[in-house]
């Protein structure tokens, strides 16, 4: 239960806010511990917005997470209060559900509670690892230098998914709008033409016999085919959302030729850079480690991961769990093993994080060189195809009538 409060200080200053706080007792407590003379105490009935009621609709992005972060810090830095600093960046943002989150972060606050903790009640925005170093921020006094370190990782982090993103959007969109195409031209364009090859007769080329057998396979079975490929469709994306289907499409994506390589050093990356900020918090290395799961977006590298957690929480060190556990690439349990060795385990991580970074935007290099090649090609054959059906049939078509 929330109370709205409007209360006096002994200096006759006039102090307003909100209480997260079950009794009205408790509340009026609460303002004379903190030397305030209660004036008014109402009940805050919360109207749930469109945002509450739909809030999948309204996610906060990880963009939104970083320009938080980065307008936190600044202000913090530049001396303004902690509630005014999130009141400010509440008024600014445009992120809707960032708005909201924020409202009840700060209501918390209002209410006594450490920013820590008002964080941990919006996981969905917030992750375990973000909230942890507030924690420790908070009982170290240095919430700015957190915040700062918080920022650097999630803007690394969002650049390589960003040209992980771009790398593979091409390709696809353009594999999807050549479908498209294709299923348009063969089921609504050529089925005239190829009335009016059959009309004049003649012997036709293989490829044209070809294409008019799968026009009228299309035109025959069209909505069959249209409602197959839509329940085909939705039992996959049905199938994924399942653990064992996750792990499936993971594992297959781990183990394509390009593709693959991009997915695992994006995700090594991600890993070791979360791991090293969370360690310079000062967090023990298991704990840090267990933040940094949901660095990892791929499923089969998280159960890698849980394995290494597991083997390192039975007293094995770091660096042997990893290589019993996560043994490819080499380099990365080698460089752990390093680490240990030297008394050094976040300055490896940092210079790990620099390498997978770098390997992930070569390996994207290589992706991008070869996948729109393969699909310029692709598309160009199935487009030659279908020319070349219909202009040997037109010239088939031309000589019988002559």
């Amino acid at each position: 239960m929330a109370f709205r409060y409007v209360a006096y200080s002994w200096q006759g200053q006039r102090v307003e806010g909100v209480l997260q706080i079950d009794r009205e007792e408790d509340a009026r407590q609460a303002l004379e511990r903190e030397e305030l003379i209660p004036y008014r105490l109402s009940v805050v009935r919360r109207r749930r917005s469109i945002v509450a009621l739909l809030p999948f609709l309204f996610r906060p992005t990880a963009k939104d997470l970083i320009e938080f972060t980065r307008s936190t810090a600044a202000l913090l830095k530049s001396g303004i209060p902690l509630r005014d600093a999130l009141r400010s960046f509440q008024r600014q943002t445009a992120s809707l559900g960032l708005r909201e989150v924020l409202g009840r972060v700060i209501e918390d606050i209002e209410g006594g509670s450490p920013f820590s903790e008002a964080c941990s009640r919006h996981p969905a925005v917030f992750p375990d690892f973000y909230v942890r170093l507030l924690r420790v921020s908070e009982a170290t006094g240095a919430t700015v230098l957190a915040l700062e370190r918080l920022l650097d990782t999630l803007e690394r982090r969002k650049a390589v998914k960003d040209k992980v993103r771009a790398a593979l959007l091409y390709p696809a969109i353009t594999f999807a709008v050549a479908i498209v195409v294709g299923f348009i031209l063969i089921t609504y364009s050529l089925p005239a033409l190829v009335g009016l090859l059959r009309e004049y007769g003649g012997e036709l080329p293989f490829t044209t016999k070809l294409l008019i057998d799968i026009t009228d396979f299309m035109e025959a079975y069209r909505l069959q085919i249209a409602v197959s490929a839509l329940g085909t469709a939705v039992a996959i994306a049905g199938y994924i959302r399942t653990r064992q289907g996750a792990r499936m499409r993971d594992l297959v994506l781990l183990h394509l030729p390009v593709v693959g390589k991009v997915i695992l050093s994006s995700n090594i990356f991600s890993l070791t850079s979360t791991f090293t900020t969370v360690l310079e918090a000062g967090i023990a290395p298991v704990e840090a480690l267990q933040l940094s799961r949901e660095a990892l977006n791929n499923v089969v590298l998280r159960e890698r991961l849980d394995k290494v957690i597991a083997e390192a929480s039975a007293g094995t060190s770091l660096g042997q769990a990893f290589q019993q556990h996560w043994p490819s690439p080499p380099l990365l349990s080698q460089g752990i093993v390093t680490g240990e060795v030297a008394g050094n385990l976040t300055g490896a991580l940092r210079a790990l994080s620099t390498y997978y970074e770098q390997e992930t935007t070569r390996a994207i290099s290589g992706a991008t060189e070869f996948i729109q090649p393969a699909v310029i090609l692709a598309v160009g054959g199935m487009v030659g195809f279908v020319a070349v059906a219909v202009i040997s049939g037109i010239y088939s078509t031309i000589g019988s009538v002559r």
